[in-house]
């Protein structure tokens, strides 16, 4: 996802704003993504820092596109801005997909879109102080990843990026990820790095035979301790005064004479 490339394209005229605004030339756009990986479906989260004259540009296409132009966002068009950055980067990724299974996009589906845009962008139009936006995508699956699926993204060139992989698989083979460094969380993988200069990553999903083996382990367990369960038995009734009564009764009414 490329959140800087959705708002240049709200207003051409907007990126002139980055030419005529007086001051120093320190700004960034500085974007993270941590992707969360399941057999049936992804969701991508992304986070972009914005400083400088590039938070004044960002400023300056809210109020010009959801806005009135008057040098102020306020909370309502700040609120429309995420509506219009919902839909487009829906049909942004439409056109282009982001992310592909075993090498078609058509087995992935886009199933949900939000925004949340910084309350710093409320306000002057000019002011610099720093913005954090966040996006979030969440994908679906047709089929089930697995065993030597690969999955391709395509991001922003050099941003950072983490993979948190399915539960009981790792990726013994990455393409595109840049100073990779991997770690377990909560029994996954997680893969560290960063996006290359073409801003495309591709792994391949291999089973964890360490996980694999503690789960057969874990179902044979359960298993035996099944098998090995025996149903108690019923106590034995206490007999009472009156049954021991009708007992010697009975026994008195079959032993004695008939008449």
């Amino acid at each position: 996802m490329k959140l800087q490339h959705l708002l240049s394209a709200c207003s051409l005229a907007a990126l002139m704003i980055l030419v005529l605004i007086p001051g120093p030339c320190t700004a960034a756009f500085i974007p993270g993504n941590n992707i969360t990986l399941e057999n049936r479906g992804m969701a991508w989260d992304y986070e972009e820092h914005i400083t400088g004259r590039e938070a004044i540009f960002f400023r300056e296409v809210a109020d010009r596109e959801a806005g009135n132009n008057d040098s102020f966002v306020n909370a309502w068009e700040l609120l429309n801005m995420e509506l219009q950055l919902q839909k487009k980067l829906g049909e942004s990724i439409e056109r282009k997909p982001d992310v592909k299974l075993n090498g078609s996009s058509n087995a992935v589906k886009v199933q949900d879109v939000e925004f949340w845009l910084s309350e710093e962008a409320l306000g002057r139009v000019l002011k610099i102080s720093p913005l954090t936006n966040t996006a979030r995508v969440k994908y679906s699956f047709e089929k089930e990843a697995g065993q030597d699926t690969s999955l391709w993204f395509l991001g922003t060139p050099k941003s950072e990026v983490t993979i948190t992989l399915p539960e009981g698989f790792d990726s013994n083979k990455t393409e595109g990820l840049e100073n990779k460094s991997t770690m377990y969380e909560d029994n996954r993988m997680v893969l560290k790095g960063r996006f290359d200069s073409g801003g495309e990553i591709t792994l391949w999903l291999s089973e964890n035979d360490s996980f694999k083996a503690a789960y057969l382990m874990e179902a044979v367990n359960e298993i035996e301790a099944a098998e090995n369960e025996t149903i108690p038995a019923e106590p034995e009734q206490e007999e009472t005064e009156t049954s021991g009564f009708f007992k010697i009764f009975l026994r008195q009414l079959c032993l004695s004479p008939k008449a």
